[in-house]
């Protein structure tokens, strides 16, 4: 299955754990990220959420299924996220938005809002933390021990 994952950052290169996330992925997922720069300033936070809403919605490709992240959203545990993404088996976006979150009318359009925790992340480290929970994903639906891969 193919994940396109949506995130809002002016910062041009991946980091050294991301890019280390990316090469452990195992098939069957397959992760492209997909960088949404947003250079404008706005006067409120509420403009600059609607304007990078804007811009995913520009890249979202809405004949497939899209699901956004936020802290109210449904929370799985890594093996119920491995079953979803199996349920799922098609190409599918994953959307983390900027340092104000999404738009509250992105999330109602989206397949479903899902939840990493409670808690509340900047959306570098919340990116490294869904790609994480991607890679424990398809370990889990490889069968492969994550927990033993040494560093």
């Amino acid at each position: 299955m193919n994940i396109n994952l949506f995130y809002i950052s002016n910062n041009k290169s991946n980091s050294d754990h991301e890019n280390k996330l990316l090469s452990r992925l195992r098939s069957p997922i397959k992760v492209s990220l997909i960088r949404i720069p947003v250079k404008k300033k706005f006067k409120s936070k509420l403009e600059l959420i609607e304007h990078e809403a804007k811009l995913l919605r520009a890249k979202i490709d809405f004949s497939k299924p899209f699901f956004c992240f936020d802290r109210r959203g449904r929370k799985f545990s890594t093996n119920e996220f491995a079953q979803f993404l199996i349920k799922l088996n098609i190409e599918a976006s994953l959307i983390i938005g900027g340092a104000f979150g999404l738009s509250e009318r992105l999330k109602n359009e989206s397949n479903e809002v899902i939840s990493i925790s409670d808690m509340e992340f900047s959306h570098e480290v919340f990116r490294i933390m869904v790609l994480e929970q991607l890679y424990r994903a398809s370990c889990v639906i490889n069968n492969h021990p994550y927990q033993q891969i040494e560093e």
